[in-house]
């Protein structure tokens, strides 16, 4: 195949119209997907009474004899990982700080979403997503704006969502903090597998 040449502007970049048309065409297709910030489970922090645990617990750090328990599914034949809460665990765990991106558009809910399960069939538990936003200026601390997950009520994994309503989040530059605190469970473990934020993007200005 032989070298193309071309003639003019227009043959290399195309037509005004046909340059507008494809940057609608690529706004369209950037606006249109949904925006996704991973949540490390591994990053969690368990939280005792309102503080982040001292040296002596590590700092809150989820292990195999932690509260709640870091562990996998089963380390023969199943090597996933999860966070366990066993029955009457109730401990509250923190992701780290979520700084808010350029791109998010502040005119639309931010989405907290947790794969989560139970173990069994007796305890009808949620978690409360507790939810806290900060932007630049003066640090006054925010008034939590998170909500309840819909009651596990089977023993599969299930995605559970707590939107955080755009009117408590005024966008980019400033950060989230979003911690887990599970509802009384008796005798049902709940297991965690994953957790990620989506939220609507924005054309960036600068």
């Amino acid at each position: 195949m032989g070298r193309v040449t071309y003639q003019t502007r227009e043959e290399f970049f195309g037509t005004p119209t046909q340059v507008s048309d494809l940057e609608a065409a690529l706004q369209t297709d950037v606006l249109s997907v949904q925006a996704f910030i991973p949540l490390d489970i591994c990053g969690l922090r368990e939280i005792a009474t309102n503080a982040i645990q001292n040296l002596a617990a590590y700092g809150g750090i989820l292990a195999s004899n932690s509260t709640p328990i870091l562990q996998r599914v089963n380390g023969a034949t199943d090597k996933a990982l999860r966070v366990s809460w066993v029955g009457e665990d109730v401990a509250e765990v923190q992701f780290p700080p979520i700084p808010i991106p350029p791109d998010l558009d502040s005119d639309e809910d931010v989405v907290v979403h947790l794969l989560l399960q139970r173990s069994g069939s007796t305890d009808d538990c949620d978690i409360d997503v507790l939810a806290y936003f900060n932007g630049i200026g003066a640090y006054t601390g925010d008034t939590e704006m998170g909500g309840k997950t819909d009651a596990l009520t089977t023993t599969n994994i299930e995605e559970q969502i707590v939107a955080l309503a755009a009117a408590n989040i005024t966008g980019h530059p400033g950060f989230l903090n979003i911690s887990l605190l599970p509802d009384a469970h008796d005798a049902d473990t709940i297991y965690l597998y994953a957790a990620w934020i989506e939220y609507t993007r924005a054309l960036r200005t600068s």
